[in-house]
């Protein structure tokens, strides 16, 4: 069990991470990330990891306050005494909860050393010891950490912009010194192609790039491919369904400043360079296909979700095809962000596909509500969108909906959504060279043979998990039902296959993975 369970909503997933690595690396023992074996029982580890933490840091957002979820661990960590609450937006903190001062991380640059951490460690401590807090030592040192902050930002910009003297160090120039931004942009651009951007630095390189990448959207949308029709004006597209062009500009510039903080850490130099070089009109068109290229040859890079996030925000943005073909990649690596789902109906619209347009908005209501926890809402917006949109994108959509079943224990209306689910893949891989088949298919395939076995029909279950093995070497969704249809269905089964590395529970927006394969015992003779 770990001492720190961190609350937050599945769409902040990303946003999370780098404060759950910034504690773990200074030494805490954290439960963040909702990883659970296959077979074990969701709700209960959650209680357990939630009942045994001995800290309950909740990370307010946009859309953690508006999550059930989050409310109710919130509310049993203020009920208990262990409420350690966090603020990454500045949102009005739903009611109940303001009385308990969150610490300021919206300006937190993401690094484990930051002042913000060190304050949120004192925090931890004394939660961790079990004393209490002492609320004047904490607040002055808010105050002065406050003050750190302003400065640390204020030298780090001046650090940058003077130059690197020998060895690497900065050095200052007299007050009076001229520099322009150019200089600024140039230095951390030298930084960013060599791998040493901090997180800060990367979030001002990207303020100071997301003109170049995005600055023209307004009319590059409506620059279409030749022969194709106008696009619609920004009030005709919200009569149809589709998003506003507010809209996708406000979801646009969050997709593309998350995601290139993300890949300017990336350990690939022509990654890094690539998402640079995203900015400039000349560089462009070469820099999508070397970031797509390598999204395809490198299907099990943890980024690669913010690869096609980058494709897809700036492609978009500048009318490029492949910016819709990233999206819609994107939606089946993050099917519950609500904001790709944002932008490919204004990609569609932009296409002249209103349908589909939409059917993507319509599933952007959805994922929403789903996250939120208004299961019935998100699975009657899921519904109508569904057949409306072709099988690359339809097929998160129906798995969705298995989810959603799943969590009601619907196991027969969870077995027929998985087994529509599973049906879209194979048909999109089958005609689609660029669908995102072999993982998506195992979670599905997977996800129905165990919807199948709960809902009592074990034998239709095994003879499916043969039918998967076979045709896609899935793995089967835990060790006693391997077992069972070996034994009492004589099911010819691969035990050689690893078992579940990759199943996915009813916790919003996450792919969980499983513990190692179990022994398997032979079948009976």
């Amino acid at each position: 069990m770990a001492d720190i369970f961190i609350s937050y909503a599945s769409e902040d997933r990303n946003r999370v991470r780098p404060l759950a690595e910034a504690l773990m690396s200074r030494g805490f023992n954290v439960w963040w990330d909702r990883s659970l074996s296959a077979g074990q029982d969701y709700t209960a580890i959650i209680e357990k990891e939630l009942k045994s933490a001995k800290a309950v840091i909740v990370v307010w957002t946009r859309s953690s306050s508006a999550s059930t979820f989050v409310r109710d661990e919130a509310g049993r960590a203020r009920d208990e005494g262990r409420l350690v609450p966090v603020m990454f937006d500045r949102v009005e903190i739903p009611l109940g909860f303001g009385a308990f001062q969150a610490e300021d991380f919206t300006n937190w640059n993401g690094g484990a050393n930051a002042p913000q951490l060190k304050l949120l460690e004192e925090v931890l401590k004394a939660k961790l010891s079990g004393r209490d807090v002492n609320v004047a030592e904490i607040e002055r040192r808010r105050r002065r950490l406050g003050a750190r902050i302003r400065l640390v930002s204020v030298l780090t910009v001046i650090a940058l912009i003077i130059g690197i003297a020998a060895g690497g160090r900065y050095i200052f120039a007299p007050p009076d010194t001229e520099v322009t931004q150019e200089d600024l942009r140039a230095e951390l651009l030298r930084l960013l192609a060599e791998g040493q951007l901090t997180p800060e630095q990367a979030i001002t390189l990207a303020e100071l790039l997301e003109a170049g990448a995005l600055g023209e959207t307004q009319s590059a949308s409506n620059e279409m491919a030749p022969g194709a029709s106008p696009a619609p004006s920004s009030e005709a597209r919200l009569d149809e369904g589709a998003v506003s062009e507010a809209s996708f500009d406000a979801t646009a510039s969050e997709a593309y400043r998350a995601a290139f903080a993300a890949l300017a850490a990336h350990p690939d130099a022509q990654v890094r360079i690539a998402v640079a070089q995203m900015a400039a009109d000349g560089t462009r068109p070469a820099a999508m296909q070397t970031l797509w290229a390598y999204a395809q040859a490198h299907p099990d890079d943890p980024l690669r979700d913010q690869i096609y996030l980058l494709c897809g925000s700036v492609g978009e943005a500048n009318g490029d095809p492949l910016g819709q073909r990233a999206l819609e990649q994107a939606t089946n690596l993050s099917p519950r962000d609500p904001g790709v789902w944002r932008m490919l109906s204004r990609s569609y619209a932009r296409a002249n596909r209103a349908t589909e347009a939409t059917a993507a908005a319509q599933v952007s209501d959805g994922v929403t509500a789903q996250n939120a926890g208004q299961t019935e809402q998100a699975e009657a917006q899921l519904q109508l969108a569904l057949p409306q949109l072709a099988p690359t994108v339809a097929a998160p959509v129906a798995s969705e909906l298995g989810e959603i079943a799943v969590q009601r224990n619907d196991w027969s209306g969870a077995s027929a959504r998985f087994e529509r689910a599973l049906s879209l893949r194979e048909e999109s891989a089958g005609s689609n060279a660029e669908a995102p088949a072999a993982a998506a298919i195992e979670a599905d395939a997977q996800q129905l043979v165990r919807s199948l076995d709960r809902s009592g029909r074990t034998r239709e279950a095994c003879q499916r998990l043969e039918q998967v093995q076979a045709e896609h070497d899935v793995a089967s969704p835990d060790a006693d039902l391997l077992n069972r249809c070996r034994t009492q269905f004589r099911a010819r089964l691969n035990t050689d296959v690893q078992l579940a590395p990759q199943l996915r529970t009813i916790r919003p927006g996450v792919v969980q993975r499983t513990a190692p394969a179990a022994e398997v015992a032979p079948a009976t003779p």
